[in-house]
């Protein structure tokens, strides 16, 4: 499997959301992709997998909210994509101090890649069902991929 990161500044969301999401769905998430200051597009031998994003708290902060789409090519390949991500996140970390965001309490997939790339979760949930999670920029200064 070839697996590319691309930088993007937009993408085509059914893409990685469905041709049948609803409306509601895709107004949502193109809100975040339209505030996104970056966006990194995760593609698997010519396929989109996922998309990673960021939206600063405010024009000048050094904080950042962080959201992520992912598809099942990245369930089925976890190693690889925890290796894409860590990729991003050394970029995303150059340009914040930390991220920030939250995870639906019934997304394990999501809580465990985010475990993965070093976020501290609140101790209790938040926000309908969701817990807050930051990932401090100290947690990936020194990695490094070989190859």
């Amino acid at each position: 499997m070839i697996v590319e990161i691309h930088r993007v500044r937009s993408f085509e969301l059914r893409n990685l959301l469905g041709f049948d999401a609803p409306q509601s769905v895709l107004d949502a998430h193109r809100d975040c992709v339209d505030k996104s200051t970056a966006i990194w597009l995760g593609v698997a031998d010519g396929v989109e997998a996922c998309a990673v994003g960021v939206i600063p708290v405010t024009i000048f902060s050094d904080r950042a909210y962080l959201w992520l789409i992912s598809t099942r090519i990245c369930e089925q390949h976890p190693l690889r994509f925890i290796r894409w991500s860590k990729k991003v996140m050394k970029e995303v970390l150059s340009l914040y101090t930390g991220v920030f965001g939250l995870c639906g309490c019934d997304n394990e997939s999501g809580r465990q890649w985010l475990e993965w790339l070093g976020a501290e979760f609140d101790p209790f949930p938040i926000n309908s069902g969701h817990y807050g999670f930051k990932i401090p920029s100290h947690d990936l200064v020194g990695y490094r991929i070989n190859g």
